[in-house]
């Protein structure tokens, strides 16, 4: 391979200087032709300025927030056959030479505009986005390759990050009276999932309210961390007290939104809570978010023990899975990666005040019942005896005994 020095290109018909605003690229990183090296600002707009062929940035000859003029080196890579392949030298400038002997890079035209989807040499495709939805994604902690672009050939614009934010998150209010009691399923999941539990709850008399977490079901709002979810969904809720359900995922969100109501939280029920623990079962979210078949989708599924589905029941949940996918890794990515857990509710649950209630199936294959060990002593656990990931379905009449207020708080068990 051989060393060639980068120079500011051209941008712009009267550009004479720029402001680097970001390396995309680190020292040391291979880079592929297309990738975007550096975004630099000129007196009109903030370009990107992308390699023209394979290499490595082995120096950055210039910082973020320095001004450079045209022509000035900015960085040195290595790139294969650097005597007669087209490597980022603008065909503006005079051709560039290596330190070494190695003959001159032939000239290349600069592609200022971002009309392609470069490949990264490390994480995979690159997202073909404007600089201003980087900076944006950047801001706001937002993983581009889950943000469907709207401009052209799909390149994704500053106002697609605002516009996932931005999105609503669906409340379904399934009757009834009194201090609402919100719902809140696990991930893949909607509020359909509860089977009949809203009707049991709904029959003691409460105000039951079912909510679609972002990216799934109805909701149109995609959240890339659980701090996220929790504010989307905050500002979705009524005022005044409310009694909190959560089922996975949806029990560490409920334990968040708890500590984030304070006072208002009245009670917290836990169905499998995500959050405890280290571990989580990446054959579950991994395959529910790779499943391309039917077979595939009824492998992970199988692994809730909720029991069979049909083939067109499968081919169903399939196509309501590939619409839906995007939002739903987004907060898959938040919460868990190659089969760790990336968030923890411990500190959450030692702070609250309101009663506690956490339930486990004893046979949970996503996650482990062990887990209950990191809890609070103030907080009340049943374990069910044989029951998977859904112990809602396993003993509805239980989960909805816990909101009968005929029924005094059951007391605390120990675990030895």
């Amino acid at each position: 391979m051989g060393r060639v020095t980068i120079n500011l290109p051209r941008l712009g018909e009267t550009m004479e200087e720029a402001k680097v605003v970001d390396w995309l690229v680190a020292v040391g990183a291979a880079f592929r032709r297309g990738d975007v090296l550096l975004e630099v600002e000129t007196d009109k707009t903030v370009v990107e300025v992308p390699a023209l062929t394979d290499g490595i940035l082995r120096a950055q000859l210039v910082v973020a927030g320095e001004t450079v003029a045209l022509e000035h080196p900015i960085a040195e890579v290595e790139v294969e056959g650097a005597g007669d392949t087209p490597a980022l030298a603008p065909a503006t400038q005079q051709t560039t030479k290596a330190p070494s002997a190695s003959p001159p890079l032939r000239e290349a035209e600069l592609a200022v505009t971002s009309a392609y989807r470069p490949a990264d040499a490390t994480t995979g495709p690159r997202p073909a986005a404007s600089p201003a939805a980087r900076a944006a994604a950047r801001k706001a902690g937002v993983d581009l390759s889950l943000v469907q672009g709207t401009g052209r050939r799909g390149r994704i614009m500053a106002a697609d990050i605002s516009a996932g934010a931005a999105g609503d998150i669906a409340v379904h209010d399934l009757g009834g009276t009194g201090t609402p009691i919100v719902l809140l399923h696990g991930l893949f999941d909607d509020h359909r999932g509860w089977r009949d539990l809203p009707r049991r709850l709904a029959a003691l008399g409460h105000r039951v309210l079912a909510v679609d977490l972002p990216g799934h079901g109805q909701s149109t709002a995609i959240a890339h961390s659980l701090e996220a979810a929790v504010d989307l969904i905050a500002k979705s809720l009524p005022q005044g007290p409310l009694h909190l359900i959560g089922h996975s995922l949806g029990g560490a969100i409920a334990t968040r939104l708890a500590t984030h109501l304070g006072a208002r939280a009245a009670s917290l029920v836990l169905l499998a809570p995500a959050g405890l623990g280290a571990r989580i079962n990446a054959a579950f979210t991994d395959g529910m978010l790779a499943a391309q078949t039917p077979a595939a989708l009824s492998r992970a599924l199988s692994l809730l023990d909720a029991g069979p589905l049909s083939a067109m029941a499968l081919t169903q949940e399939l196509a309501r899975l590939h619409i839906l996918r995007p939002g739903q890794a987004a907060l898959a990515n938040a919460v868990a990666q190659a089969g760790f857990q990336q968030i923890d509710i411990t500190a959450d649950l030692a702070r609250l005040t309101c009663p506690i209630r956490v339930v486990f199936g004893t046979m949970d294959r996503i996650l482990d019942w062990h887990d209950v060990a990191q809890l609070p002593p103030t907080a009340a656990i049943h374990l069910i005896k044989g029951a998977g990931h859904l112990p809602h379905a396993a003993a509805p009449d239980l989960i909805a005994a816990l909101f009968d207020q005929e029924i005094p708080a059951p007391p605390l068990r120990g675990l030895g």
